[in-house]
């Protein structure tokens, strides 16, 4: 299989990019809650350091939970609708 046929396997089913997706924003999601140093620690990007600024850091890990929590809602309806 190359790359092309890849890519159109892909084009052709969404479902596995939405998994694919879903799977990454799972380990994201169990990364800020077990507060893993990767997933937690602010990457030094201007908006996450303004939102810790903002609301401190506890507060932004619970928004980014939060955040999180929605995008997986949304791409699993995604992927059931699909």
């Amino acid at each position: 299989m190359n790359i092309g046929e890849i890519f159109n396997q892909i084009r052709n089913n969404p479902k596995i990019v939405y998994g694919i997706i879903i799977s990454t924003l799972m380990l994201v999601l169990i990364g800020y809650i077990k507060r893993w140093k990767w997933a937690t620690e602010p990457t030094g990007h201007r908006k996450s350091m303004i939102l810790i600024e903002w609301f401190g850091y506890e507060n932004y890990r619970k928004i980014m939970i939060g955040v999180l929590i929605i995008g997986i809602i949304s791409l699993l309806f995604l992927l059931y609708m699909a």
